[in-house]
């Protein structure tokens, strides 16, 4: 179970670097900040980020952290010049796994001031906009940065440039706190679920195909076992366990990533409801929990732009928020034009100060056994795809109800 945890860990980690891009309150701030976190994320003692002066073609240096006194004075590379200059003007990320042996750089004065010869280098992009360069180098272990730490990378220096133009934007527009808040939470979510496309994506084809081939050779160990070895049959129906957890993770990123949806198919709610109820079936068990349905019938079907992904997400999320013997009702109905389903538990309830926060990517208060916080993420997003509207009733010890309604024709 240990490389499941190490997976999430990161995944909060990674969050935990937006959050505080997200929090800060002034270019320095943000540059500072998550140059230093980036490179606890990555455990590496040295980094830099360079800006694009406006109406040049000069970048400038203004974070950095374990660069020599002299290297500190303020640097500028034009486009095309150096590491930074060559990322800024291809605006693609690079890795170098050994400067010393890498043929783009032969000639590159500074590759002996770097303590170890791997490092990794992301342009700050908004969209087709070039904002500055990020360069991380020197792990402390001395090991070579890899092709998935590459990703990850981009993935944070497109956060940098987004919370960059969110800050000059509340510049120029002289916002108020509240209007910037506003900002933050409808422009800078929709466009971090957006950039997740490009984590989710390098992840998916990496981590899926070797991670298929282990699931299929522990089913086919589980089939060649022999009544005798029921200690060997139960670890490894753990470890099939964790590895359907581990694809769960990434499914859910590529579910957080998806923006359009296409598809002319037609689905039924209630077969929906009845297909997860099923799926779920060990979890009610487990946790003794009574499950009531108020299915009400002949319903219109709708589009499929992931109607089950809401059903599965919501249902999951009530039996999580149950600790021990409890219930569970689920109704649908038809409310004017709109579809109705409802999901009530007796859980725990959330706190209101975390009502506006549940949807957040990788925002969960359950252990990091349970899972990483993007069911709800995925159930706002489909949402969205709908038009439709979700609405929350909750309290502390009292349980929640989940409310969704969506138009049949959105």
């Amino acid at each position: 179970m240990q490389p499941i945890l190490k997976e999430q860990k990161i995944l909060v980690r990674i969050n935990s670097v937006c959050t505080s891009a997200l929090s800060a309150e002034s270019v320095k701030e943000l540059l500072e900040g998550s140059l230093k976190d980036i490179l606890e994320l990555f455990r590496a003692s040295r980094g830099s980020i360079f800006l694009l002066e406006p109406g040049s073609d000069h970048l400038v240096l203004q974070a950095c952290q374990g660069l020599a006194r002299d290297e500190q004075i303020k640097i500028s590379k034009r486009l095309g010049e150096g590491v930074m200059g060559r990322v800024a003007q291809s605006k693609t990320p690079i890795l170098v796994e050994d400067i010393s042996n890498d043929k783009r750089f032969a000639n590159f004065k500074s590759r002996r001031s770097y303590q170890s010869p791997s490092f990794i280098c992301s342009p700050l992009m908004t969209k087709d906009k070039l904002i500055g360069v990020i360069n991380i180098s020197d792990k402390t272990s001395r090991k070579k940065f890899n092709r998935n730490e590459l990703k990850v990378l981009d993935f944070l220096s497109s956060q940098i440039a987004l919370n960059y133009e969110r800050l000059m934007l509340k510049n120029q527009l002289g916002l108020t706190n509240q209007e910037a808040a506003r900002l933050k939470k409808e422009v800078v979510l929709h466009e971090r679920l957006a950039s997740l496309g490009k984590l989710a994506g390098g992840i998916a084809h990496e981590f899926n195909n070797p991670l298929d081939g282990v699931i299929r050779y522990t089913n086919l160990s589980l089939e060649h076992l022999d009544e005798n070895n029921e200690v060997v049959r139960e670890y490894l129906l753990e470890a099939r366990q964790g590895l359907k957890r581990m694809a769960n993770i990434v499914k859910s990123l590529l579910d957080c990533a998806r923006n359009t949806a296409s598809s002319t198919t037609q689905v039924d709610v209630n077969f929906c409801i009845e297909q997860t109820l099923k799926e779920l079936r060990s979890s009610f068990l487990h946790k003794n929990i009574t499950v009531t349905r108020r299915l009400q019938e002949h319903l219109p079907p709708m589009t499929d732009r992931g109607l089950e992904r809401i059903v599965f997400n919501i249902i999951r999320n009530a039996i999580d928020a149950i600790d021990g013997k409890g219930a569970i009702e689920i109704a649908t109905s038809m409310q004017g034009a709109m579809l109705k389903i409802q999901v009530s538990d007796s859980g725990r309830g959330i706190p209101q100060q975390n009502i506006d926060k549940i949807f957040e990517p990788f925002f969960t208060t359950k252990g990091m056994e349970e899972g990483c916080g993007l069911g709800l993420t995925i159930v706002s997003e489909v949402v969205r795809l709908y038009d439709g509207k979700i609405q929350i009733e909750s309290a502390p010890s009292k349980g929640t109800t989940f409310t969704v309604l969506l138009p049949l024709n959105p």
